[in-house]
């Protein structure tokens, strides 16, 4: 009898043991679709609402670009009929170089005629003899540039207009350099005509005249290839003419990093262009200068190239899909730059999540299944003891 009671028992487990596995499997995958589907969805919540915020952010670049563009046409169609000579000679005095530059007081701190205060500015101009037009040109930038760089500052800490001739200017009150490269330091032969701020407005290029940023690059003035920022830059043409581009620098770590930083455990922000350059990434903010080295590790740790792939792929402007490597991703397109607003999750959360849940089914089918055979065996055992008692009572009374 107890040989029997043993192997039943066996029997019993295993069979628990059977449905409680079938059961897990069942839920497991289950889960997994459930979960699956919950994360998709929450990530094009929080994708959609992070591509609206740095829409505000470049929606307000880009308006101060068209007003800073409508602010000089005016100033620069007023001097049409206006000899400027002798006010940009005050202004931009020759350095001695084959340039002109900014007086230092326009940094530091100056009273025009009229009583306005000038302050944060930097000039560099390439060469001395100006012809009058590209004059009246450089100083309906300038008297622009102070107004509306003033206005803008510090929601954004500068704007600059630069032209085909490498002429730049600059409001930039709070730099740490002082603008003293562009002031001072520039060589005479300083071109930036080469560097992305300027090939992104040229009508062959954006033919359109459409604001453009560009990827993370080096400020012009850092000549070590550090420091590295964006910038979006905005073309300003009348008449079929192109004067030049007003543009503002923006830091990743000071305009781009809560975007970044507010992100739920296990999930992974970061910003990428269209090629799969990062422009913004954790990993990044706590670099005390952004070198290439340090973005070209970043981007290798956050394998950037099979996301911009995947989205090539999708050919939408937002959505949500597996990588190869295990991660879910969800993006969506930031308008004006046409960069990418990218979380990544790895997939092993939908598994781990899965999992549990698949755990608890089997313990409580396991449980469940073994304490109900259990039941069953005692109330059979008590059955068959009452047989066996009630024989043996008959037997006596018979006696």
């Amino acid at each position: 009898m107890s040989k029997l009671n043993w192997k039943s028992a066996g029997l019993t487990f295993l069979v628990a043991v059977g449905i409680a596995s079938s059961a897990a499997i069942v839920g497991y995958f289950t889960a997994k679709h459930h979960y699956g589907e919950h994360i998709r969805t929450d990530s094009a919540v929080l994708i959609e609402e992070r591509v609206a915020r740095q829409n505000v952010l470049f929606d307000d670049v880009r308006a101060i670009a068209y007003a800073a563009e409508r602010s000089f046409l005016r100033r620069y169609d007023a001097t049409a009929d206006l000899d400027v000579s002798a006010e940009f000679e005050r202004l931009f005095p020759a350095f001695g170089d084959g340039t002109r530059r900014s007086h230092p007081s326009l940094f530091d701190g100056f009273t025009l005629e009229n009583g306005d205060y000038v302050y944060g500015m930097g000039v560099f101009i390439s060469g001395v003899d100006i012809p009058i037009e590209r004059q009246r040109r450089l100083l309906a930038a300038f008297h622009t540039v102070r107004q509306h760089g003033e206005a803008i500052n510090p929601r954004f800490d500068n704007l600059n207009f630069v032209t085909r001739d490498n002429d730049l200017i600059i409001f930039a009150p709070q730099r740490d350099d002082r603008l003293e490269f562009y002031r001072m330091q520039a060589p005479a032969d300083f071109s930036f005509q080469s560097e992305q701020l300027a090939q992104i407005v040229e009508p062959r290029n954006n033919p359109t005249g459409i604001t453009a940023c560009t990827s993370l690059s080096r400020l012009m003035y850092v000549t070590d290839g550090s420091a590295l920022t964006t910038g979006c830059h905005t073309p300003v043409r009348s008449g079929g003419r192109h004067f030049g581009s007003f543009g503002i620098t923006i830091s990743m770590q000071n305009y781009l990093a809560n975007a970044i930083v507010d992100a739920e455990e296990n999930v992974d922000n970061m910003i990428i262009t269209r090629e799969g350059q990062l422009i913004a990434h954790q990993e990044l903010l706590f670099e005390d200068v952004l070198t290439p080295e340090a973005v070209g590790r970043a981007e290798a740790n956050a394998k950037t190239a099979p996301i911009a792939h995947g989205i090539l792929s999708q050919g939408r402007m937002t959505g949500v899909f597996e990588t190869a490597d295990g991660r879910i991703v969800s993006y969506g397109r930031i308008s004006t730059p046409g960069w990418y607003f990218i979380a990544t999750q790895p997939t092993w959360v939908v598994h781990l999540k899965a999992s549990q849940v698949a755990g608890l089914i089997f313990l409580f089918s396991f449980f469940g299944v073994f304490l109900q055979s259990l039941v069953i065996a005692l109330v059979r055992m008590q059955k068959r003891w009452r047989k066996e008692n009630e024989g043996k009572t008959g037997t006596l009374v018979s006696a």
